[in-house]
């Protein structure tokens, strides 16, 4: 028998987030920068052996899953494009190693992205394989990762060896699934 467990959606603002990485959008503490009629703002995106940009989509589906990856080397990110809002459930980091290197049930958070803001998430955040658009039919986002992570999982898809910079964790293993709640 499966232990579904429903996890809340709560807002996505800077602090809420903060523990598993930053806000894509104009900070409250004002621009880096300023140009003739620009204001800009530095994101801290960093990728280990250079950046890989992708245009993702994914397509409404029940909000409900099992398993959860983190990426090493890399703040991966997601920017919704077309004003479409979406869902993102995250976990905070754990050790590579040891008792506590799979997330814990209970860390689990769901965040409602509007479309208007995207986000970077903090090397080696624990998140979904999906990103659950609200309404159908899908959502697109702007994919920011890095080159070697990308590569190593479309080597594995295709018959390859088991990736190095990508971590699974299914808590089906344990008989645990969840479900986003309150959107």
């Amino acid at each position: 028998m499966t232990d579904l467990r429903r996890i809340p959606v709560e807002p996505f603002t800077e602090k809420s987030f903060a523990p598993f990485g930053v806000v894509v959008g104009p900070r409250e503490d004002g621009p880096d920068f300023k140009g003739n009629a620009s204001d800009g703002w530095l994101l801290p995106f960093e990728a280990q052996g250079g950046a890989q940009l992708m245009y993702s989509r994914f397509r409404h589906q029940p909000m409900r899953f099992s398993v959860l990856e983190r990426h090493f080397g890399v703040t991966q990110g997601f920017v919704p494009l077309n004003g479409t809002p979406l869902v993102m459930v995250v976990a905070p980091p754990t050790p590579r190693t040891g008792p506590d290197a799979a997330p814990r049930p209970d860390s689990l958070r769901a965040f409602l992205l509007d479309g208007t803001r995207g986000l970077l998430m903090h090397d080696g955040v624990w998140h979904t394989l999906d990103r659950y658009p609200v309404r159908p039919p899908h959502v697109d986002v702007l994919f920011l990762t890095a080159r070697a992570t990308q590569e190593e999982l479309m080597r594995e898809q295709a018959g390859g060896p088991k990736p190095v910079l990508t971590e699974l964790h299914d808590f089906a293993d344990a008989g645990i699934a969840f479900e986003v709640a309150g959107v």
